[in-house]
C-alpha cells in the first residue's frame, strides 16, 4: 500500500457522510458539468472516460450524463465503496487504481483500450518522483489517442490554504479536516505539470488559470482556491 493509498483511505473512512463535509464536495453544476461544457471537446465520446480521483462519485455520475461509459477510479478503497453505494448510475463503473503503481494503469488500458481522462485536483500533492510515476500512469491510460482534461490546484494554493487554516468557521474546519490527513500542495514551478505531461507524450492544447470553487461558507459563498486547467491529447509517443 502506497502512502497515498493509506492517507486517502483514512480520509474517506473518517469523512462524515453529510453533504458538503469536504471542501471539494461541490455541486457538479460548478465542477463536472461546467468543465464538460467548456472543455469537453478534448474528450472523445467514442472512448470510455476515466474520472481519475473520483472520490465519492458525485462528479463521476455527473460526467456520465454526457458520455456513454465512465469509469471512476480512486486510490482509496473506502472512496470506491462510497461511490458504488451513493452514486451508481447507468454506464458508470468504479474501481481502485493507484497512480503511483503504473502497472495498474497499464492493466486497465489492456482491458479497455485508449481512454479520455478527466483528472481533477489529484496531482498537486505529489513529490517530483511521484509526479513522474503518476504521469506515466496517465499516459498508459490515454494510450496513443486519448484526450485529457486536467484541473489542478496551483502552486499559489499552498499559501492560500495555509491562510484558510488560520481562520475560523466552516472553511477552516473543512480544510483542517483534509490537511490533517493528506499533504498540502507541493511548492513547484507554475508550468511543472505541463512539462511533465509533454515529456510523457501529451501535446498541450491549452492551459490557463481557473480558480476552484470550493467549500461554501456559512454565508453561502464559495471559496475560490487558486487553480488552473490543462487540455491535452496523447500523441502516441511513449
Amino acid at each position: 500500500m502506497s502512502r497515498f493509498e493509506a492517507m486517502w483511505d483514512r480520509f474517506w473512512t473518517d469523512l462524515p457522510p453529510t453533504p458538503g463535509a469536504s471542501p471539494w464536495d461541490v455541486d457538479p453544476t460548478y465542477v463536472a458539468h461546467a468543465h464538460i461544457h467548456l472543455f469537453g471537446s478534448v474528450l472523445d465520446p467514442a472512448k470510455p472516460v476515466i474520472d481519475v480521483g473520483c472520490g465519492d462519485g458525485a462528479q463521476t455520475a455527473a460526467i456520465a450524463t454526457h458520455f456513454d461509459r465512465v469509469i471512476g477510479v480512486d486510490v482509496a478503497p473506502s472512496a470506491v465503496e462510497r461511490a458504488r453505494k451513493n452514486h451508481g448510475a447507468p454506464g458508470v463503473e468504479y474501481e481502485q487504481l493507484d497512480l503511483l503503481q503504473p502497472e495498474q494503469a497499464a492493466a486497465l488500458h489492456e482491458r479497455i483500450g485508449d481512454a479520455s481522462l478527466y483528472v481533477r485536483t489529484v496531482l498537486h500533492a505529489f513529490t517530483p518522483d511521484e509526479l513522474d510515476r503518476a504521469v506515466t500512469s496517465l499516459a498508459h491510460l490515454a494510450g496513443s489517442s486519448g484526450g485529457a482534461f486536467f484541473y489542478e490546484l496551483a502552486p499559489a494554493s499552498r499559501d492560500f490554504i495555509l491562510g484558510q487554516l488560520k481562520g475560523r468557521g466552516g472553511p477552516a474546519e473543512k480544510f483542517g479536516f483534509v490537511f490533517d490527513r493528506v499533504p498540502l500542495p507541493v511548492a513547484r514551478e507554475d508550468d511543472a505539470l505541463q512539462r511533465k505531461l509533454a515529456a510523457a507524450g501529451f501535446d498541450i492544447v491549452s492551459t490557463a488559470p481557473l480558480d476552484y470553487q470550493g467549500t461554501v461558507t456559512a454565508e453561502g459563498r464559495h471559496v475560490n482556491v487558486p487553480a488552473f486547467f490543462v487540455m491535452a491529447r496523447a500523441r502516441g509517443v511513449r
